[in-house]
């Protein structure tokens, strides 16, 4: 079956405007238990103007979510009701890529907001002469210093796109198997294949503020990110205060089967989710943002 995936996409090139890598990311997010390693699969669609590199399951979830709280709001519902899918992706984040300079940009929610953070630096690769054969794939050997990781990637000039996962790209071919030295973060391509142009998009809420629903993001520097990020980990419920603070804002939660709506509660035990989130999420792929 691998085989026939990568067999066809040669076809794909000539003729397609629109090609979706498929990765499978296999990550350790707790670095202090060995049994704690994750899959997600991760897409990289490319076209003439770029790529965006996205959780398969996120973007599911996302999706399920937008379509509940349109129907919400098209029926008149005066209380909007958000329900998370519990098999929503690990990986909440994405990447961008332009054509033809290549810039790359992070899209990364943080409480309440979402930001598109411009990347400032760029993977610097050494080629290797090691070359072995991936699959269908005659690979070779390249490494980089990253975000505080040393990485090990495989790339192939039999597809010529120099692209890959995450912020990966630069090489003289697509990266076909890209991993840290400590096996933390390991990105292996499974399948390629032809697409229809895909859209996330943005609705409308009528100037409803509402929690856990996709925003467009604001244009942002690296440092400005950074400042973010330092605040949103001193306070992960800044912004759901602020929702709260709002007139007749109302938010329930259900905590194990109990519905909760003071909001001094709500507070509460959405700031403990999420520092034991944080807590649990020791050994990110960046290990230096």
């Amino acid at each position: 079956m691998k085989k026939i995936a990568f067999l066809l996409f040669f076809g794909l090139m000539v003729s397609a405007q629109n090609t979706r890598v498929i990765y499978e990311y296999k990550f350790r997010p707790d670095s202090s238990k060995s049994d704690s390693l994750k899959t997600e699969w991760m897409y990289l669609d490319i076209n003439k103007n770029g790529s965006k590199y996205y959780s398969k399951n996120s973007f599911e979830s996302d999706s399920i979510v937008a379509e509940s709280i349109k129907k919400q709001m098209a029926s008149g519902a005066r209380s909007i009701s958000v329900s998370r899918n519990s098999q929503g992706g690990e990986v909440k984040d994405e990447v961008e890529k332009t054509y033809p300079d290549y810039k790359i940009y992070l899209i990364s929610s943080l409480g309440n907001d979402a930001y598109k953070v411009l990347e400032d630096r760029k993977p610097e690769w050494k080629i290797s002469p090691d070359k072995k054969q991936i699959s269908s794939f005659k690979v070779q050997k390249a490494t980089t210093d990253f975000a505080g990781r040393k990485w090990i990637a495989w790339f192939t000039t039999d597809v010529p796109v120099q692209d890959g996962p995450y912020k990966f790209s630069g090489l003289p071919g697509l990266i076909v198997d890209v991993s840290d030295e400590t096996g933390s973060h390991k990105m292996e391509l499974k399948g390629i294949k032809k697409i229809a142009t895909t859209q996330i998009e943005d609705f409308d809420t009528k100037g409803k503020d509402i929690p856990f629903t996709r925003k467009k993001p604001l244009d942002v520097s690296r440092k400005q990110y950074l400042k973010q990020l330092k605040q949103y980990e001193n306070d992960p419920v800044q912004g759901m205060r602020e929702i709260l603070a709002q007139p007749n804002s109302k938010v329930k939660i259900n905590v194990n089967g109990t519905e909760i709506s003071d909001p001094k509660e709500v507070l509460r035990y959405m700031e403990k989710d999420a520092r034991d989130e944080m807590k649990k999420n020791n050994n990110k792929i960046e290990l230096i943002p």
